[in-house]
């Protein structure tokens, strides 16, 4: 039987206004009288000199390949300072210098390594009579890793630390998470996977697409934060109207809404919240302050309003639960016939899955000796993803089960289409979206995998017509493959870093 953890006693729409009010006017005053302590500073000093100093091009290396880095060292670094690498990270790469021997110029002219010099032409460059010189420089590349790749925590890190990220878990996580989706879906908003890697970034909305997506490194607390965050850049920052605020005005908005939503559920942010509105509000004036905040008062508002009525709707389907549970107790040998249509949808599942590992027969396991990752493991992964999305409670449940680590499926996931051509991945990917419309989705589970579809086939095709062009053409400034990645960047403008 399910059972919520706490009872949850909904508020009127007045009580509402009044507590949101409240909340924000507080963390006004919360950042207008924010400071670092002298011990904090000297802490963050101490911790922040320990790390490798790395040159401008090194630097911009770094952050190219993991946007945000801030503290970053080579493997046997975080290992000596107790923070491993997690499994799975992929190193960025840099360029570690190298300066070779010294040379000298015989008398002959030629200019030769130092240490290949006879004792007499040693005597004469110790003289001065030949002349000697510094060897060149040679550039090797080298691997690091940044701090958030590592298995350090909040609580390792100073107070201060600069793009600190939220450590813990939330206390009804799940319910909180499908009325953060129900606010995707009022507003047409859609949860994906980041399209890149996001580097230190918690978050991304990707503008042009009306899409937004989290940082799998996240915890469940800055999966929840971050996730508002995102979401109010997604509502109130649009194509059509993002040139109306300034980045400091809506990086304030987006993250004042996250903090005072979350603060309602009981979630509190503000040791995070605190360092970024500081970041985004010091020594910068708003236009119309009195407006900033009034939509951060509305959309806090409809947000709080759409997580409540999900929660009193699942409320709602605990109490139908527990009436179906109880009559299964009564009558046993109705009880297939009495199951939700979650369980039913569970169950075909698993026996699609089972089925699909007996069509493989003998051969699996001599497949997964010639390859550790297979196809059939690509598959069963990527329909577990997608299970997760187009329908939350089944794909969760289904997790909780197996055990399952989400985060190694997605490195695995990651790693497989990096070594398998795009249109492997795509066939596969087509195979997972065809199996699962086989079985007794919701209407939104069938929407969802629609959705996924058109998605995949649309940016697939793309993919191939721009190859098929870009082949066609030698101009580096017609590459239409460039363009492409040009316009991406275009459209991701807010990243919570």
């Amino acid at each position: 039987m399910v059972k919520t953890k706490q009872p949850y006693k909904k508020k009127t729409p007045e009580q509402v206004k009044e507590e949101i009010n409240q909340l924000t006017e507080g963390m006004e005053k919360s950042i207008s009288n924010h400071f670092h302590s002298p011990e904090q500073m000297k802490e963050y000093l101490n911790f922040m000199g320990k790390f490798h100093r790395y040159s401008p091009r090194n630097t911009a290396l770094i952050d190219s390949q993991f946007p945000g880095a801030e503290a970053v060292g080579s493997y046997a670094f975080w290992k000596e300072k107790g923070f491993p690498v997690n499994k799975g990270e992929k190193s960025l790469k840099i360029l570690v210098p190298n300066r070779l021997g010294q040379q000298f110029q015989n008398e002959e002219g030629e200019w030769k390594p130092l240490k290949y010099a006879t004792k007499k032409e040693k005597q004469l460059v110790k003289d001065g009579q030949l002349d000697k010189r510094d060897g060149r420089l040679v550039y090797s590349t080298g691997s690091v890793f940044d701090i958030s790749q590592t298995s350090a925590t909040q609580k390792d890190l100073p107070q201060i630390f600069p793009n600190k990220w939220i450590d813990g878990q939330v206390e009804n996580y799940s319910q909180l998470r499908r009325g953060m989706e129900d606010i995707a879906e009022k507003n047409n908003i859609r949860i994906v996977e980041p399209y890149e890697e996001l580097g230190a970034a918690k978050g991304v909305s990707y503008t042009g697409r009306g899409e937004v997506a989290l940082n799998p490194r996240n915890s469940k607390r800055q999966d929840t934060k971050t996730l508002l965050h995102e979401l109010t850049h997604a509502k109130l920052h649009t194509e059509e109207n993002m040139n109306d605020y300034t980045k400091p005005e809506k990086e304030f908005q987006a993250e004042m809404t996250a903090y005072t939503v979350a603060s309602y559920f009981k979630i509190d942010t503000s040791d995070y919240s605190l360092d970024y509105l500081h970041h985004w509000t010091k020594d910068h004036e708003f236009k119309d302050h009195e407006k900033l905040l009034q939509e951060v008062q509305s959309t806090a508002k409809e947000f709080i309003m759409t997580i409540e009525e999900s929660m009193e709707q699942e409320k709602e389907g605990e109490k139908s639960m527990d009436a179906k549970e109880q009559k299964h107790e009564v009558e046993e040998e109705k009880q297939e016939g009495e199951k939700l249509p979650s369980e039913k949808l569970r169950d075909m599942y698993r026996s699609q899955v089972r089925k699909a590992e007996k069509d493989n027969g003998p051969f699996v396991k001599k497949e997964k000796a010639d390859e550790e990752y297979s196809h059939h493991d690509f598959k069963d992964a990527y329909k577990k993803e997608l299970m997760n999305f187009i329908e939350p409670t089944v794909g969760k449940e289904l997790d909780k089960e197996e055990n399952n680590d989400r985060q190694d499926r997605l490195n695995q996931m990651r790693a497989y289409q990096e070594t398998h051509s795009k249109e492997e991945v795509y066939q596969i990917k087509k195979e997972s979206l065809q199996e699962l419309k086989e079985l007794p989705l919701t209407d939104r589970g069938e929407q969802r995998l629609s959705q996924i579809e058109s998605k995949l086939d649309r940016e697939f095709h793309e993919e191939k017509g721009m190859e098929s062009t870009s082949s066609e053409m030698k101009n580096g400034k017609d590459n239409k493959g460039a363009f492409h990645q040009e316009e991406k960047q275009k459209e991701k403008i807010e990243v919570e870093r």
